[in-house]
């Protein structure tokens, strides 16, 4: 993107104005006529150079959420820092086809405007054309000014939920069978956790259920925690890649919301039960540039 200038129709009368004054001058010789033609000369320049001042001052940013998923929308805040001396006024960007109007910002303050945005399909999409703009100081003309800005947004597989023959979904992280484990209360219980869809009956805390009335399960020490599951995501993409990684994105995204354990198995490689929202987002991100 260049530095350009858009000149408006008030604009383009201004200067047709400022031509014919300058010429009735020259032509006329009326000393009246060369004051008001050097004062309409003098105002388009005193316009351009605090439209150049207060544009320059303006600097822009986005901040992106961490969990994007492909065709649901999501909100980014547009960021733009006043780093100049002096307020700036009127100042227009556009990022990622939406848009955000600042009519005026203090020296050092910065504003920002949330925008709802919609990402098509998963995988790295690039940020790099935002337009900054201002019509300051009397809306003749639009100048546009080049903001450097590189980023990237990993879009993360549309969630769509998962059915039973989709998937084998292993409860405990060595894949043996929940009927097997009936040593689990011999481990220690370090916590409790919201309940899981598929946990076993006796790991449920019913203390702590009758007491906030929600369902909530035991939670023992080490990733191999009874409720865990791991995703086998290559069954689910043997019938389809695309609905296969979104049901992988569902029960990943359940897990994210609930503090759930949750690993993926994918070409060999296992991703561990875990509750970190940091691994959760490790195995979207996997997921998101599924080749």
């Amino acid at each position: 993107m260049k530095k350009t200038i858009e000149v408006h129709k008030s604009g383009t009368i201004y200067i047709v104005m400022s031509i014919a004054l300058g010429l009735l001058a020259i032509n006329g010789g009326n000393n009246f006529h060369y004051l008001a033609a050097s004062a309409v000369l003098g105002y388009m320049l005193a316009s351009g150079i605090a439209g150049r001042r207060n544009i320059r001052n303006a600097e822009v940013s986005l901040s992106l959420p961490d969990e994007i998923y492909a065709g649901s929308p999501f909100l980014m805040n547009i960021n733009v820092r006043n780093k100049g001396r002096t307020p700036i006024f009127l100042i227009d960007v556009k990022a990622i086809r939406a848009h955000a109007f600042f009519s005026v910002i203090q020296p050092g303050e910065t504003m920002s405007r949330p925008v709802l945005l919609t990402l098509p399909s998963r995988g790295v999409a690039e940020v790099r054309d935002i337009e900054l703009s201002s019509a300051y100081p009397f809306d003749f003309f639009t100048r546009y000014w080049p903001v450097e800005f590189r980023g990237e947004a990993i879009v993360f597989p549309r969630p769509l939920p998962a059915v039973s023959s989709d998937a084998r979904v292993w409860t405990g992280a060595d894949g043996t069978d929940d009927d097997a484990r009936r040593d689990d209360f011999d481990r220690e219980m370090i916590g409790v956790r919201p309940y899981n869809e598929g946990d076993p009956m006796r790991i449920i805390h019913w203390k702590s259920t009758a007491r906030t009335g929600r369902l909530n399960s035991r939670l023992y020490e080490g990733a191999d925690d009874p409720g865990a599951r791991i995703i086998d995501v290559d069954s689910l993409v043997s019938r389809g890649v695309e609905p296969g990684l979104s049901r992988a994105s569902y029960e990943i995204a359940r897990a994210i919301k609930s503090g759930a354990f949750i690993g993926m198995s994918c070409r060999g490689a296992v991703w561990p039960p875990s509750s970190s929202r940091i691994d959760k987002l490790a195995m979207m991100s996997y997921l998101a540039v599924y080749e």
